[in-house]
């Protein structure tokens, strides 16, 4: 069978179960299993494939035509120039977070962010992206997941970045002792999306990612609000910068949420790439007390 064939086959395939970006999908298959780039599937789209290639080619896009993530499917994806190994015990990396690591280097001033904390660090893709970016810095990434701190692991091995890891819990009294205090740099995507909510998410998200890091409960801000119940404990040193990944319907309440803590100060709210309001920053300082606006 030619790559040609393959290729419209899965594509076809992939589009009658109504996957998102069923074409990409499908370059990102072959091109995984093949070890080819997507120009070489134009270039040579009439070469042979090996009978095992087709084998594992097909049982990849049933997989995915039965809406799990491509992700999972091949067990990696690239994400900030990084190639991460992905499963089922963590979030997949996004876009939004993505741009929430530019929002939160630009942040900052040059050399500004020698110690770094990633609550909830899932894949570790957030930690990975800030060390690659910062190397001088001190990056500690948490999480209360064992099966997903493993899997950072990995990815910082891979990736040759020295990152510290520790199991801790952000919702516990013993977080601080776990992860200490001072920090210049938190940031945190925390599970943000409320329960009631959980039948409007597409199946691949639903189903098969862990809801662990997506949910939140009943209470939108419970992550939120026990982040901030530390800024007041040394979580930031003075003048360190908080930047948070929030639900686009509740950044606004974030926000006001920050602004009773007495030493939080110049809070924005930044829009994602959609224009939807998808981040929250704000500075720890004793000496001013200020709101900035959204943008």
């Amino acid at each position: 069978m030619h790559i040609k064939t393959i290729f419209r086959e899965v594509e076809d395939l992939l589009e009658q179960a109504s996957v998102p970006s069923p074409r990409r999908t499908a370059v990102w298959i072959l091109c995984d299993i093949i070890e080819c780039s997507p120009t070489h599937l134009i270039s040579r789209e009439g070469d042979q494939l090996e009978q095992n290639q087709i084998i594992r080619i097909r049982e990849a896009a049933q997989r995915c035509s039965a809406q799990e993530p491509v992700q999972y499917v091949l067990g990696y994806t690239e994400f900030w120039g990084l190639r991460l190994r992905i499963s089922p015990a963590v979030l997949i990396p996004r876009p939004e977070t993505e741009q929430m690591i530019e929002v939160a280097l630009e942040s900052i001033e040059p050399g500004g962010a020698s110690r770094v904390l990633d609550i909830g660090t899932g894949s570790g893709c957030i930690a990975l992206s800030v060390k690659h970016a910062l190397p001088t810095a001190q990056v500690t990434a948490c999480d209360v997941s064992a099966p997903a701190l493993q899997i950072a692991r990995e990815n910082a091995q891979k990736n040759g970045l020295d990152i510290r890891f520790i199991i801790a819990d952000i919702l516990s009294g013993d977080f601080l002792d776990k992860v200490g205090t001072g920090y210049d740099l938190v940031i945190a995507n925390p599970p943000y999306v409320p329960d009631s909510e959980r039948s409007q998410l597409p199946p691949m998200v639903r189903d098969y990612e862990p809801g662990i890091a997506l949910f939140c409960g009943e209470d939108p801000l419970a992550y939120y609000r026990a982040i901030a119940d530390k800024l007041g404990s040394g979580l930031l040193r003075e003048g360190g910068m908080l930047v948070l990944e929030t639900h686009v319907d509740y950044a606004a309440s974030v926000s006001m949420l920050l602004q009773k803590e007495k030493d939080v100060s110049q809070i924005q709210i930044k829009s994602d790439l959609a224009g939807l309001s998808r981040f929250v920053l704000a500075s720890y300082s004793e000496e001013n007390h200020s709101v900035s606006g959204r943008t």
